[in-house]
């Protein structure tokens, strides 16, 4: 099993066999899969973002609450720290990290690492816990990837900015061919209130 374990300094792949490929409905990409080493990392660009400014706090502040269900198996469960959070099974887990922002605002990180794709969304919450702005990246092992950012108004975003990018140099790319192959992967989950996530009960606690 290809597993993806945290770090305190970073985020990154491990494991050295391959599994098959699932991520939501976007089906199956196991005939295009990469060598492991050409396999997509997590987001390594430290610059903050517009969903960070909005909210008031960086991702790369201590999370307060760390969330994971490691194999999409086995439910959300609380971990003490990033470093206590289990490995995560590619395609299937997925990791969450709460941090409070400013004016009442917060900060919740959600990271889905599979075989071929690596995506990421930030969820800005108001005191109220309606989602207010949505920063989403998704990061490829063909060297691609796309992201984009702004404000949800009357259930959807209205990105500020949108387009895709070489993960090497991070410079805008057009519209690679096989990114239709990954058009449901492409649409950041919306989840407009805190009550709204899957680990709602835990974050409460």
């Amino acid at each position: 099993m290809v597993s993806y374990r945290f770090s305190s300094a970073c985020i990154f792949l491990v494991g050295l066999i391959s599994v098959g490929f699932s991520f939501s409905d976007a089906g199956s990409l196991s005939h295009l899969a990469p060598p492991a080493e050409e396999r997509p990392t997590a987001v390594t660009d430290k610059s903050t973002t517009l969903t960070e400014r909005f909210c008031g706090v960086s991702k790369d502040r201590r999370a307060t609450k760390v969330f994971a269900d490691p194999d999409g198996k086995s439910g959300w469960h609380r971990y003490q720290s990033t470093k206590s959070a289990p490995e995560l099974e590619l395609g299937f887990g997925k990791f969450a990290a709460f941090r409070p922002g400013s004016h009442g605002r917060t900060l919740i990180g959600l990271e889905e690492p599979g075989e071929d794709i690596y995506s990421y969304t930030a969820y800005c919450f108001e005191r109220s816990g309606r989602l207010v702005y949505l920063g989403f990246e998704l990061r490829t092992a063909w060297g691609w990837g796309f992201r984009e950012e702004g404000p949800v108004r009357q259930g959807a975003l209205v990105p500020e900015k949108s387009g895709f990018f070489d993960t090497q140099n991070d410079h805008a790319v057009p519209k690679p061919e096989n990114a239709e192959d990954l058009s449901e992967a492409l649409k950041p989950h919306l989840y407009l209130k805190t009550s709204d996530l899957p680990f709602f009960d835990l974050l409460r606690k």
